[in-house]
């Protein structure tokens, strides 16, 4: 198969991207799994224009066989995130992609290519070119479709920081030390994302509650089976039929930080205890959450 060099491609506002140019280009960025705690995985992208336009994406150059491809007629939006100039979103009607580049210039040219792709695939014969915004497309069914798995990954990553917190007689210990009744107020999450759930499903009841049967439960264990139960809750319950995939998205990284900020408190006062099995508890809650900011 023909080889592709790394990415060198000059800046966008120094030419005018064409079906040629954007055969020839190729090179790495790092694309965001879909699925929870969501790392980034290198991959070597490139276009294919015949006999339809796609974006192709491998594990390494030399590969004959692609990790996926995007379809570009099923681009409906190419924008670039507001919190950084290194990622770009892809949004297709399948799911809604990350790609991070290694460098401002590169976002650049890489985004520009993207557009170039999607304008090249709509474009037609004396017809302006079709722009759709950003907001009609945030509430799309499949933007909402794609929320629906974010969530089913988040209430998953939300019972594995419990189970860590859960596991260990260390995380009690620690907890008392930082005048708390029980290790779950370390995770402080329960508050923060029992909040979000409330502002984006439709319960029944939106001060919903847990009760537990209280035989042979430790006081210490009460708050993090009720937010366990809580999750069961959540699992079951549809999104509130105003909300937009939009705002979840700007609620879902609002909570993420202050979670990642509480917890990272945390992690600076257990560092004094040299306890590394505490530690490396904390850090790697902190990262669960750390994976949605990005």
């Amino acid at each position: 198969p023909k080889q592709f060099p790394a990415a060198s491609v000059e800046r966008p506002q120094q030419m005018a991207m064409n079906q040629e140019k954007l055969e020839t280009m190729s090179g790495y960025m790092d694309k965001q799994s879909p699925k929870f705690p969501f790392p980034w995985q290198k991959r070597f992208f490139r276009f294919q224009l015949k006999p339809k336009p796609i974006v192709l994406y491998y594990q390494k150059p030399s590969d004959t066989t692609p990790k996926g491809t995007i379809a570009a007629d099923k681009i409906a939006e190419v924008l670039k995130t507001k919190r950084t100039r290194l990622v770009i979103s892809l949004v297709s009607t399948a799911r809604k992609y990350y790609l991070r580049t290694s460098t401002a210039e590169n976002c650049d040219n890489w985004y520009e290519a993207l557009q170039t792709l999607v304008e090249i695939t709509q474009a037609k014969p004396n017809e302006q070119k079709v722009k759709r915004s950003a907001a009609a497309v945030a509430e799309t069914k499949e933007n909402m479709e794609c929320m629906k798995l974010v969530h089913k990954n988040l209430v998953a990553g939300l019972r594995q920081a419990t189970a860590i917190l859960q596991n260990k007689a260390c995380f009690q210990k620690f907890a008392q030390f930082m005048e708390h009744q029980s290790y779950f107020d370390l995770g402080s999450f329960a508050p923060i994302f029992g909040n979000y759930f409330r502002a984006v499903l439709a319960f029944k009841n939106p001060n919903i509650e847990v009760n537990l049967k209280l035989d042979d439960v430790s006081s210490v264990d009460i708050e993090a089976l009720k937010f366990l139960g809580f999750l069961d809750e959540v699992a079951e319950t549809a999104f509130l039929p105003q909300i937009t995939a939009e705002k979840m998205e700007a609620l879902l990284n609002a909570a993420a930080q202050k979670t990642t900020e509480k917890i990272n408190r945390y992690i600076k006062e257990a560092e004094a205890t040299k306890d590394p099995e505490l530690i490396g508890g904390l850090k790697k809650i902190a990262g669960l959450f750390l994976c949605l900011l990005n």
